[in-house]
C-alpha cells in the first residue's frame, strides 16, 4: 500500500489569477492498493475508477510507455470540495505520484506539474500541492516555469468555507472573454505589490495589494455576502482578504487577532443566511508526501 498525502492550496490571493497559489496545512490522505492485499482502509471511501487520481495515474504512465497498474485507490477527505481550496488538484497530484513512484518512472518535479497543468487546466493549484509553500507559475512556450517564495515574515491563514458549494466550471462561467485595459493595470500593480509585500515581509499594503478587478467583481453573485465578509475581516485586524480561488471559500492573511477574525467572519455570514467554518491554517512548505505504511517511512524527495 502507497499513502499519499497533498495539502489543499488557495489560488489567485486577489490580483494573481491564475498564476500564484499557496498550499495549506490541511492533507488530504490518498491510498493506492492492490484489492487482494488489502481493504478500504479506516475512515477512506474508494475512488471511482473515473477519478482524476486514476487519471493522474494514466497519464504517467503514458508519458513513460507503462500500463497503468490495476489498483484500488482510496481517500480520506479532509479538504472540502468544490470550496475553493484546490480538491481537485489533491486527487490528480496524488494520482501522479503514486504512479511516478509505483512505476519508478523517474519524472521530475516540472513535468509532474506540467501533467497536473494539463489536468487541472493551469499550474496555480497543482504547483503548490506538489512542492508546497507560495508559487508563482505561468505557461510558455517553452512549458510551465513556476518560482517557490517564502514570505519573510510568518503569517498565519484563515479561511472561512460555507455551508454550500462553487464548482469551478460555473465560477469561471461568468468570467468576460475581455476585460478593460485600466482593470488588466489595476491587477498589474496589484500583483506587483503582492509579490514584493511577500518578498520583504512588509505587510502593511497588504490589503490593498490584495484587491482584484479581474474576477472577485463577476463572481460576487455566486457567494452571497462575499464582499462582506472580506470587509468584516479586513475590519476585524486581517492583513488582508480575498476570495480563495474560484470559491465560495474566504481567506484571511492575518498575524494576530486570529480568534476575533475567524468569528467575524463566520458571524458576518450568517447575516446572509450562510453557515460556515472557519479553519485556522499555516502556509504548508512541504507540498506532497508518501509513504509506504506498512514497510517504511519513505518521504518524498524534492527532486523525485
Amino acid at each position: 500500500m502507497l499513502k499519499v498525502c497533498v495539502p489543499a492550496t488557495s489560488a489567485n490571493l486577489g490580483p494573481g489569477f491564475d498564476c500564484v497559489g499557496i498550499a495549506l496545512d490541511l492533507y488530504n490522505e490518498l491510498y493506492f492498493y492492490k484489492e487482494k492485499e488489502s481493504d478500504v482502509p479506516s475512515g477512506a471511501t474508494l475512488l471511482p475508477k473515473e477519478s482524476l487520481a486514476h487519471r493522474g495515474m494514466e497519464l504517467v504512465a503514458e508519458a513513460v510507455g507503462q500500463k497503468v497498474p490495476d489498483l484500488n485507490i482510496a481517500i480520506k477527505t479532509v479538504v472540502p470540495r468544490s470550496r475553493g481550496l484546490g480538491s481537485s488538484a489533491t486527487l490528480a497530484v496524488a494520482g501522479l505520484v503514486a504512479a511516478n513512484v509505483i512505476l519508478e518512472a523517474n519524472l521530475k518535479e516540472e513535468e509532474i506539474i506540467s501533467l497536473a497543468s494539463r489536468i487541472e487546466g493551469h499550474p496555480d493549484n497543482a504547483a503548490p500541492a506538489l512542492i508546497g509553500g507560495l508559487v508563482i507559475s505561468v505557461t510558455s512556450a517553452q512549458g510551465i516555469k513556476y518560482i517557490k517564495v517564502k514570505p519573510q515574515n510568518p503569517l498565519r491563514v484563515i479561511v472561512a468555507v460555507p455551508d454550500f458549494k462553487l464548482a469551478t466550471a460555473a465560477a469561471r462561467k461568468v468570467l468576460p472573454v475581455v476585460v478593460p485595459h485600466q482593470d488588466a493595470v489595476f491587477n498589474t500593480g496589484r500583483f506587483g505589490l503582492l509579490m514584493t509585500s511577500f518578498l520583504t515581509g512588509d505587510y502593511q499594503l497588504l490589503k490593498l495589494a490584495m484587491e482584484d478587478r479581474l474576477h472577485q467583481p463577476y463572481r460576487l453573485p455566486l457567494v452571497p455576502g462575499l464582499k462582506e465578509v472580506i470587509s468584516a475581516a479586513v475590519s476585524r485586524g486581517a492583513l488582508g482578504s480575498c476570495l480563495s480561488g474560484a470559491g465560495p471559500s474566504v481567506l484571511a492573511f492575518c498575524d494576530q487577532q486570529v480568534e476575533g477574525i475567524s468569528k467575524v467572519m463566520a458571524d458576518t455570514w450568517k447575516e446572509y443566511g450562510v453557515s460556515a467554518r472557519t479553519y485556522l491554517l499555516e502556509i504548508a512548505e512541504e507540498g506532497t508526501r508518501y509513504a509506504f505504511p506498512l514497510l517504511s517511512n519513505k518521504v518524498l524527495p524534492t527532486d523525485f
